[in-house]
């Protein structure tokens, strides 16, 4: 199967499913993590931050579930 990242612009997977119908599309790591900061003060992103690398960089789902409990 065919693996996209991408940055969620308007149109795009549905441009991506219309070309390659099994695609698996994702939105990038960089544009979920500033998608979230939008919702935290300016003073509270870098703990949010620090918060969040545990969850993303976990090695297993399983992991990434652990860490979002903590």
């Amino acid at each position: 199967a065919l693996f996209v990242c991408c940055d969620g612009l308007t149109g795009l997977p549905e441009s991506i499913t219309a070309v390659w119908p099994q695609a698996v599309i994702q939105t990038c790591v960089v544009h979920l993590l500033r998608a979230s900061m939008r919702y935290a003060s300016y003073t509270d992103r870098k703990k949010m931050a620090k918060a969040l690398r545990p969850i993303y960089t976990a090695a297993t789902e399983d992991a990434a579930k652990l860490a979002l409990e903590d």
